[in-house]
């Protein structure tokens, strides 16, 4: 497309710039004559205007407002092949030109406008038609692209690639980007812009280039918002289906007795792997985003917990995750609490881990702080368990986070106790009957303390994993003979 200066640079035109030689750079996107004395109101923004003059007022102050308002309507400039009965252009009028950055342009009266407006309008109607192939450039590049790439990552890459570019999304609530292509040579794309994508994916396309003067290509943008859109709203809909399942999995581990070991698949497939917790969140106010809206947040796109409202109460199944904590805090606005539960093991399962997270919720309110993890907040020693649920609640609390660490590592960490325990502390006699050298049976111990925050070698730590033991044993929550 046409600048000013390249429209000075034509010869056979014969043009020559009389003041606002400093907007030379403006974009022409169309040319129209008008010999009227309001001409801005018959010109479009980016318009070359041409005129023989003859509408033009007389007079220093009359000319300089004229000019105002005509600039006024973003013309691109201004062409004046001046007739013999045309006024004179003053001096006043020339100052405000440059003043006002705007080109203002001078013809001899023999200049065919039409001529003129011919090299305009092929060089908008080239400029058109560059852009509609790129366009159907991008289209075909994105089909390849669907069939090549599975994530969305790739896909932006194959597009970045082909548009010489890096290209970025950023979701707009947290200033979080979502995802970005694979950056070539990230130092020499100086130049960014960031363009809302619309719908409700609430996000920015981040299009970082090389800084260099370039076409207008805002067709071939909107092209590539309107691709990146669709596929986000694809996206976010793919999640408002996750959720709606997670929901109804939620409710059925909660209302009936399934023991973790048989769901774990079924959420490893979700992404939800390693050490689970259960998570009571209460909202606070004015947050990014609302209790119905949260799993759009993009820190929980990874792993996607299983969420489920109870009267303005937020349920989960999640990683223990200390990131996705905070995510769920500040996207749900000050004043949000979440109770974390223990470990969810086959000892404790879904329903036990729910009823810590409640509690555990009770308590940061009581205590004032934002997320509190079952245990905690000591509720002292049930001595004799005398319910399923306190037997569940003993073994979670003190026993729940070795056999998470045997279950995900593989390791024998609750039959070192146990054995340990069984010989009153015995170092030699333990180390014998697990088969293991003696500084192997201390590193083990140590590693209880550390998961469990309880030394085995103290008359406290005897007494509350032993507690514990027996209460799984006697409720047959635990395997160890």
């Amino acid at each position: 497309m046409l600048t000013v200066q390249d429209l000075i640079a034509i010869d056979l035109l014969k043009l020559e710039a009389m003041a606002g030689q400093a907007g030379t750079a403006r974009m022409i996107t169309w040319a129209h004559t008008v010999d009227l004395p309001d001409p801005w109101r018959w010109v479009s923004p980016g318009d070359l205007v041409m005129t023989t003059g003859v509408g033009m007022p007389h007079g220093d102050q009359a000319q300089v407002q004229w000019l105002e308002k005509l600039v006024q309507s973003n013309a691109s400039a201004l062409v004046i092949a001046p007739r013999d009965d045309a006024p004179t252009l003053t001096p006043a009028l020339l100052e405000a030109a440059d003043r006002l950055l705007f080109p203002l342009l001078h013809g001899n009266f023999e200049l065919e406008f039409v001529k003129l407006s011919h090299y305009v309008i092929e060089s908008v109607l080239q400029a058109q038609r560059a852009r509609f192939n790129a366009s159907e450039r991008l289209f075909q590049t994105y089909a390849q692209a669907l069939r090549m790439e599975s994530d969305m990552r790739g896909r932006l890459s194959i597009l970045a690639r082909s548009l010489d570019v890096d290209l970025a999304i950023e979701d707009t609530l947290t200033g979080a980007t979502v995802v970005e292509s694979q950056h070539a040579d990230a130092h020499a794309r100086e130049h960014v812009e960031r363009i809302p994508i619309p719908g409700r994916t609430k996000t920015n396309l981040i299009i970082s280039r090389r800084p260099q003067l370039s076409q207008d290509d805002s067709i071939l943008v909107r092209s590539l918002v309107g691709l990146l859109g669709v596929e986000l709203e694809r996206q976010m809909i793919h999640r408002d289906q996750q959720r709606e399942e997670g929901s109804t999995l939620l409710r059925s581990l909660l209302d009936s007795e399934i023991e973790p070991a048989l769901t774990r698949p079924m959420l490893e497939r979700r992404g939800l792997e390693g050490t689970l917790v259960a998570l009571a969140v209460q909202p606070g106010g004015n947050g990014a985003r609302s209790i119905d809206e949260i799993h759009h947040a993009p820190a929980l796109y990874a792993a996607t917990p299983l969420l489920l409202t109870e009267r303005r109460l937020l349920l989960a199944i999640s990683r223990d995750d200390g990131m996705l904590f905070q995510a769920l805090l500040e996207g749900l606005g000050a004043g949000t609490r979440i109770g974390i539960s223990g470990p969810i093991t086959t000892a404790t399962g879904y329903r036990e881990a729910a009823r810590q997270a409640r509690l555990a919720l009770t308590q940061a309110a009581e205590l004032n702080v934002p997320t509190l993890r079952y245990g905690e907040a000591d509720t002292g020693l049930i001595m004799a368990p005398k319910t399923l649920a306190e037997a569940r609640a003993l073994v979670a609390r003190y026993l729940g986070p070795l056999i998470e660490h045997d279950r995900v590592q593989g390791a024998a960490l609750l039959t070192t106790l146990t054995t340990f325990l069984d010989n009153d502390g015995n170092w030699k006699a333990s180390a014998l009957d697990l088969g293991i050298h003696r500084q192997t049976l201390v590193y083990r111990i140590k590693l209880v303390e550390q998961l469990t925050g309880f030394n085995p070698t103290t008359t406290q730590g005897i007494a509350r994993f032993w507690i514990a033991l027996q209460a799984g044993r006697n409720a047959a929550l635990l395997e160890t003979p």
